[in-house]
C-alpha cells in the first residue's frame, strides 16, 4: 500500500550502512517514522530530500512491519537554519517537543501550520527569537490540551490588573488581590502577550510585539509552564540554553 502526505523530517537515525530511519510530522498521519533506504549515499535520489527539516510532499511505502520512503517531492529546506548554531538550536528544540506532543495515525494539520510557520520566521530573521520561542511553547500547549486559564482571575474573576499573578504550574491567573501561593507577579503586558498567543486567529499569531523589557518575563514563563505541563526536560532546550544565556 503506498500513500502520499506533506511532511517535514524531525529527527534522522542511520541505520546499517547507508539507511535512514526518519522520524516526520506529517499532515494526515502525525507522527511517522519511515526507512529511506540507502539515503545516506550522495548519489541516492533521497539523499537531499531526507535531510533535517526538509518539507515537501512525501510518497510512502506500508508494509507489515515498517514504513519506506518511496519518493519526495521537495518544497523547503528551510536553509537559513543551517547558517546560525542559535537558529538551529532552537529549531531542534521545536522539532523535539513535536516528537514528544504531536498525535500519531491522526490528522496533524495545526501542529504541521505551527511548525512550518515558526521555522520560516526563524530561518529568515522575521521575528525575535525570544519571542518566537514563546508563541511556539503556548501555542503548542493549547493545541495539545493543556490552554492555561488566561480570561479572568481565577478567583474573583477580574480580567486585568496590572501586575498579575501566574501560577507556571498549574496555568491558572490571579489579580493583585488574589494572588496566591505558587503565583509569580508578571506586569500586564506578559499577560495580554500570553492571551494573543493562546486565543488569537492562526492568521494573527505571529503579528504579537512585545516591548524589550517584557521578552524576558514572556519567555520565562511560556518555557517553565510547559515543561511543567509535560513533565519532561528537554535536551535541545538545555543546548539552547547554554548559547543563549
Amino acid at each position: 500500500m503506498t500513500f502520499s502526505t506533506d511532511a517535514i523530517v524531525l529527527k534522522i537515525t542511520k541505520t546499517g550502512e547507508s539507511d535512514r530511519l526518519l522520524t516526520l510530522l506529517t499532515r494526515d498521519r502525525g507522527i511517522l517514522k519511515a526507512f529511506a533506504k540507502a539515503a545516506d549515499r550522495p548519489k541516492n535520489k533521497l539523499h537531499m530530500s531526507t535531510n533535517l527539516f526538509c518539507y515537501g510532499r512525501f510518497t510512502f511505502y506500508e508494509g507489515v512491519k515498517s514504513t519506506k520512503v518511496e519518493e519526495c517531492d521537495l518544497n523547503e529546506t528551510f536553509f537559513g537554519l543551517q547558517q546560525d548554531i542559535t537558529k538551529l538550536a532552537l529549531a531542534q528544540y521545536f522539532n523535539e517537543l513535536m516528537i514528544e506532543s504531536a498525535p500519531v495515525e491522526t490528522d496533524a494539520n495545526e501542529y504541521l501550520r505551527l511548525l512550518l510557520n515558526s521555522l520560516y520566521f526563524l530561518a529568515n530573521d522575521k521575528k525575535n527569537i525570544h519571542i518566537l520561542k514563546s508563541l511556539f511553547e503556548l501555542r503548542l500547549a493549547s493545541l495539545i490540551g493543556y490552554m492555561p486559564s488566561l480570561i479572568a482571575c481565577s478567583e474573583c474573576g477580574e480580567f486585568e490588573t496590572d501586575p498579575m499573578y501566574f501560577n507556571e504550574m498549574t496555568g491558572e491567573l490571579f489579580c493583585c488581590n488574589c494572588k496566591g501561593a505558587g503565583t509569580k507577579c508578571y506586569p500586564l503586558e506578559v499577560i495580554t502577550a500570553m492571551r494573543h498567543i493562546v486565543f488569537s486567529e492562526f492568521d494573527k499569531l505571529f503579528s504579537l510585539g512585545v516591548s524589550e523589557s517584557s521578552i524576558y518575563l514572556l519567555e520565562a514563563a511560556t518555557e517553565k509552564y510547559l515543561t511543567a505541563v509535560l513533565r519532561k526536560k528537554f535536551r535541545t532546550l538545555d543546548f539552547y540554553k547554554s548559547i543563549t544565556q
